[in-house]
């Protein structure tokens, strides 16, 4: 690459949260992180109520509904742990692409020895080097510095750039690492 390239970025809010919340991320009782802990507490629930009733209809005391109800409480605290981490990512993402969103140019200029974002008056420059490894599929292009960190969609590109990008990249990046 002799000249540099210029590619204009499209922002679209949709594009980032597909990507940052796909497979149920962001879901609170369908994630990865919270299906299990949310699966959990609902057959543990359910059992202790049961044993819970009987203990109380009985008059008695049984050993197995308090072990169960300390089951239960725990998987109970096991799955709001989990779903606050996701409260606090989704969080995290919007306050981000809020802040992206009120940004109303974003190039990005690829030269030999580095790669340039420069958002209204902003440009940030980062070497090839500096460059630790990189993410490439159908979706977004990831890359991953010292710095920062950076995502670009496939949909904010046309798919010409999209292809010229990644061949870029790959071959910038594996040759630094």
């Amino acid at each position: 690459m002799k000249k540099p390239i210029e590619i204009e970025l499209t922002f679209v809010r949709k594009d980032f949260e597909e990507i940052y919340f796909s497979g149920n991320q962001a879901n609170y009782f369908k994630s990865q992180t919270t299906k299990k802990p949310f699966q959990n507490s609902l057959i543990s629930g359910l059992i202790f109520s049961l044993l819970l009733y009987n203990t109380i209809t009985e008059n008695s005391r049984h050993i197995l509904t308090i072990v169960l109800g300390i089951f239960f409480v725990y998987n109970i605290t096991l799955f709001l742990i989990k779903a606050y981490e996701i409260f606090k990512r989704r969080s995290k993402v919007k306050k981000y692409l809020d802040g992206v969103e009120k940004i109303k140019s974003h190039r990005l200029i690829l030269t030999d020895t580095s790669f340039e974002i420069i958002q209204e008056h902003e440009k940030t420059i980062e070497k090839w080097t500096d460059f630790k490894s990189s993410e490439i599929n159908d979706l977004f292009i990831y890359l991953l510095s010292e710095k920062e960190n950076y995502l670009i969609p496939s949909k904010s590109i046309t798919e010409q750039e999209y292809i010229e990008l990644t061949n870029i990249v790959t071959e910038k990046i594996k040759a630094e690492i």
